[in-house]
């Protein structure tokens, strides 16, 4: 009998992303708390650019999975475009309105990272996060956000990030993760060499003993590898 991890969404991406000298390795898991779920991710590649999105829709009320698939949708389709953490901002505005509008979606937290080699940008709305983790510091890159009001409200507000570098590993989860473990025990998990045991001890941080999980999980880590 396969594990709940192994039976959920996994994938674990090492290949080359650009040229030679910009390698990363890339891990995603995303597992309901029950039934579907709420969480929704993407990543998408363009030459030594890599994009990370996710989205978390709003439990307690209508559409949530709508507004998160609707806000990745969105997201990715200009997402190829952001050349700095301004675009980002703007771009997660104009989602906010796009989904505001949409009869069948509710509200969502999102965030997207943009990794080049060079430098590192993006921006959020809500309660999930992304950190840098290195050996010895946390980089909580959405530390600023603003949790309230979610996307698809017409009235969130986005803040953006812009690091010269990722000098880590980074970490984008949803609050399925950063709300039900601590800061020293999820980059203890991160720290491990490889990207796929850092992912089953991340969900093992969370899941309950009867083996269920408190919330919907989204999990993205990635590495550059010289």
């Amino acid at each position: 009998m396969r594990s709940g991890a192994q039976e959920q969404r996994r994938q674990t991406l090492g290949e080359s992303v650009g040229s030679a000298c910009a390698m990363f390795q890339i891990a995603q898991i995303v597992q309901a708390a029950q039934g579907t779920g709420q969480d929704r991710l993407a990543i998408l590649r363009d030459g030594e650019k890599v994009i990370v999105l996710i989205a978390d829709g709003a439990g307690g009320r209508s559409g949530g999975s709508e507004a998160a698939e609707l806000a990745i949708r969105l997201m990715s389709g200009r997402a190829m475009s952001l050349t700095s953490a301004a675009d980002c901002e703007r771009l997660l505005r104009d989602v906010d309105r796009a989904v505001a509008i949409d009869t069948a979606a509710g509200e969502t937290t999102a965030t997207l990272v943009v990794v080049n080699p060079t430098n590192l940008f993006g921006a959020s709305v809500g309660d999930s996060g992304a950190w840098i983790v290195g050996s010895a510091t946390i980089d909580e890159l959405t530390g600023n956000q603003v949790p309230k009001p979610f996307l698809g409200t017409g009235a969130s507000m986005p803040v953006s990030f812009a690091r010269s570098a990722c000098s880590g590993t980074l970490l984008v989860a949803t609050d399925g993760l950063l709300k039900y473990s601590s800061r020293e025990m999820i980059a203890n998990a991160v720290g491990k060499e490889s990207l796929d045991e850092a992912l089953v001890l991340l969900v093992g941080l969370v899941r309950y003993p009867s083996g269920a999980l408190p919330d919907d999980l989204a999990i993205v880590l990635c590495r550059r590898v010289p």
